[in-house]
């Protein structure tokens, strides 16, 4: 289990090291394709600037040609993401639902969800075209791994969330919540079905709570300030996909 676990930790952190880039590129209107640059003198990297956490490490966080800082972002990234596909695995094995099929979903979604973080925190945008592929991979996945009450279930779920998070941006008029917001309610619904999407956004909710206190009391924010609610949605997202029914468990045990 360890050996796969650290492969998997491996292969999370070079594709981290690849949504790193679509994360940048794409709020630029760049291709994902070619070789990758500084952000500031602009020079191409070589190989071994390249290696996931290990490059950031052995430059000291500097830029080999130029000197100037390298952005926390990358290893972060890269580390993130090498965690999650490590859990996947790891979860997936441990319940007994490992399959090529599953993996591979549960990787691909990761890898959405990290670029949408991403790019909300850093641009206050959600990069809805990948939000949309998700979505209709997960309605495929449903499609043809669910029964029709199950299917139907998260279908209904999917609708349902994204409609409550309308309601959100209409009554408060785009400043409770924008318009991405929606597309990726829709999603948590479709992949979560309704119990998990409820402990998804709670989670969500409570950590965006907890967080904006932190940011006031530290004057970081003002009351009537938003911060991005995306990096919320997807860190309950997440948790909710990897241990929903664990969470509802302990929950219910807590009040019977």
């Amino acid at each position: 289990m360890i050996v796969y676990l650290l492969i998997f930790f491996i292969l999370g952190s070079a594709i981290g090291s690849f949504l790193n880039v679509v994360s940048d590129r794409v709020t630029k209107g760049e291709g994902i394709l070619g070789r990758s640059y500084c952000d500031h003198c602009k020079i191409p990297l070589a190989t071994f600037d390249l290696l996931p956490i290990i490059s950031f490490a052995g430059l000291g966080a500097r830029c080999r040609y130029c000197k100037r800082k390298i952005s926390w972002q990358y290893p972060i990234v890269e580390t993130a993401t090498a965690v999650l596909f490590s859990l996947a695995f790891f979860v997936l094995t441990s319940s007994g639902q490992l399959t090529i099929i599953n993996l591979g979903y549960w990787l691909f979604l990761i890898s959405v969800l990290v670029i949408v973080a991403v790019v909300d925190f850093k641009y206050s945008l959600i990069p809805t075209t990948f939000v949309f592929l998700a979505s209709l991979v997960a309605l495929f996945y449903a499609y043809f791994l669910y029964t029709p009450d199950v299917f139907l279930e998260h279908i209904l779920a999917a609708f349902a969330t994204s409609l409550f998070f309308l309601l959100i941006v209409v009554l408060s008029r785009g400043r409770g919540m924008g318009q991405g917001d929606i597309v990726l309610a829709f999603l948590i619904g479709m992949v979560l079905g309704y119990r998990g999407t409820a402990v998804a956004l709670f989670l969500s909710f409570l950590t965006g709570a907890v967080v904006a206190l932190i940011l006031i009391a530290l004057r970081k924010k003002k009351f009537g300030q938003t911060v991005p609610f995306a990096p919320f949605l997807v860190f309950g997202f997440l948790v909710s996909l990897f241990w929903w029914q664990q969470i509802i468990n302990w929950y219910f045990g807590m009040l019977y």
